[in-house]
């Protein structure tokens, strides 16, 4: 292995501080943004500027994280399913989609949607478009417009690029709904948490040592519970876990990374995983990484033996995958088989 792959392999999971202060604004220039605990609470608010109660429906794509409806139900409209193809995108012509107040389109894997079928859509309808931007924080189009930004509404996950305790916000591009939107809520102290400790350990015992610590966590859960992963909250599609107000570290500039250095180490490690996972049977999700994506995983499909190669492989250079999502109860039964067998290198703990 040379210098330079262990130098990237030694920042998996733990992306080295910024050199000075920044803010989110400055990336996401223009924007009005509001912040959370969650990207589920940003997106509870989006829905509210869409009108979303009792007797309206609200169309999510089906593949989705189950806690996800748990937004639209906080507002007691109700969800509604469309399918996407094997590539992400809507399976369904716009004009057999059900009129609902509301459409969600994700950028699934910070990877960009094409908008122009949803936006077809909602001239036709009236619907309110939100853009699903949880996993791409720092990606942009071909266009060079940054996710997120580029339907009226955009809701983001930042805790899953930042290494915060917490942090979710909604992104107002629409200058009719600004006037609308909540007033910004408190900023509360927050423990580092689980997350927050391996980062700081990855450093001294470098991403294989943490990696044998999160093995040895799993396999002892695994004796105690049968399973490896916490099962899913059975109440996640109900309620939203926590309150929403966001950490206090969103509240002043951040110094948690480089935006810059932090798109090239993912997209860096995007290519290593490709390169390393390559020859043994699985199949990247997306056929490339287009200029611009800085992805949050990187995403594949496995199943059988190449599912236990790829594990493997992975293992011995620190990293592993997860499967995503959980599915939620109205789209597990019947979902097709390439909504089951995603997996992700993750980036980030």
């Amino acid at each position: 292995m040379d210098q330079a792959t262990r130098r990237l392999l030694s920042t998996v999971y733990a992306p080295a501080p910024a050199q000075r202060p920044w803010s989110l604004e400055e990336i996401l220039p223009g924007v009005a943004l509001r912040y959370f605990s969650l990207g589920r609470w940003a997106l509870v608010e989006a829905l509210r500027l869409a009108s979303a109660g009792p007797g309206k429906k609200v169309l999510l794509p089906g593949y989705l994280c189950r806690e996800v409806v748990a937004s639209v139900r906080a507002l007691g409209a109700e969800p509604v399913f469309y399918q996407v193809t094997p590539g992400f995108e809507l399976a369904v012509p716009p004009k057999d989609l059900p009129e609902a107040c509301a459409i969600m389109a994700a950028d699934f894997f910070g990877f960009s949607q094409d908008l122009a079928p949803f936006e077809e859509y909602c001239r036709r309808t009236g619907a309110l478009l939100i853009e699903d931007n949880a996993h791409g924080l720092f990606s942009r189009d071909g266009q060079g417009r940054a996710l997120g930004c580029r339907a009226p509404l955009g809701v983001f996950s930042l805790r899953k690029t930042l290494p915060l305790p917490n942090g979710g916000a909604l992104a107002v591009n629409d200058p009719s709904l600004a006037g609308r939107v909540a007033p910004e809520l408190p900023f509360l102290p927050q423990g580092a948490g689980r997350r927050g400790l391996l980062r700081s350990l990855a450093p001294l015992f470098g991403a294989r040592g943490v990696w044998s610590l999160i093995h040895l966590s799993r396999r002892w859960r695994a004796l105690r519970t049968g399973c490896e992963i916490p099962p899913p909250d059975p109440e996640g599609e109900e309620r939203i876990s926590g309150g929403p107000e966001p950490c206090a570290e969103l509240g002043r500039p951040l110094l948690v990374l480089d935006p810059a250095q932090e798109a090239a180490r993912r997209r860096s490690l995007y290519g290593f995983c490709e390169e390393l996972l390559s020859g043994i049977g699985i199949r990247p999700v997306f056929k490339s990484l287009p200029e611009g994506t800085v992805p949050y995983v990187f995403p594949y499909r496995a199943s059988g033996q190449a599912l236990d190669k790829s594990e493997e492989r992975l293992n011995r250079q620190g990293l592993s995958s997860l499967p995503w999502p959980d599915l939620p109860q109205a789209v597990a039964p019947t979902a097709p088989a390439y909504y089951q067998d995603v997996r992700g290198v993750h980036f980030l703990w």
